[in-house]
C-alpha cells in the first residue's frame, strides 16, 4: 500500500496536466468537458475490465489517479449551474444528458475493447 499512494499521486498529476493541455486548445469549457470526460471514461472502462481486482495498484494509479485527474464532475456541475442561472434550462439539460450519455458510451466501449 505504501507504493500505491505515490502512484496515485503521480497518475493524478499526469491526468490533471492532460486535462490542462486539452483545455489549452482554446475550446469552450463545455467542449473541453465533452472531450476530457469521455476520454477518461473510455480509459477507465479499459482499466476496470483489464484489472478487475479493486485494490490492484495499477488500477488505482490509472483509474483513481489518471482518470480522476483528467475528468471533472465539478466542472460539469459548474457548467450546468451557470446555464441554469442564465435561464438556459434546455441547454443545461442537453449538456447533462450529452455528458452523461457520452461518458457511459465511452466507458462501455472501453470495457468492450479490453474484453
Amino acid at each position: 500500500m505504501d507504493r500505491v499512494v505515490p502512484a496515485v499521486l503521480a497518475g493524478g498529476a499526469a491526468g490533471a496536466v492532460g486535462r490542462w493541455a486539452i483545455g489549452e486548445f482554446g475550446w469552450s469549457s463545455a467542449t473541453t468537458l465533452l472531450v476530457v470526460n469521455p476520454i477518461g471514461c473510455f480509459v477507465l472502462g479499459i482499466v476496470i475490465a483489464a484489472l478487475p481486482e479493486r485494490e490492484h495498484p495499477i488500477r488505482l494509479a490509472l483509474g483513481v489517479g489518471v482518470c480522476g485527474g483528467l475528468t471533472t464532475f465539478s466542472g460539469l456541475a459548474v457548467d450546468l449551474a451557470v446555464r441554469l442561472d442564465a435561464g438556459n434550462t434546455g441547454g443545461a439539460a442537453a449538456m447533462g444528458v450529452l455528458s452523461l450519455g457520452l461518458g457511459l458510451i465511452a466507458f462501455l466501449g472501453g470495457r468492450a475493447v479490453s474484453a
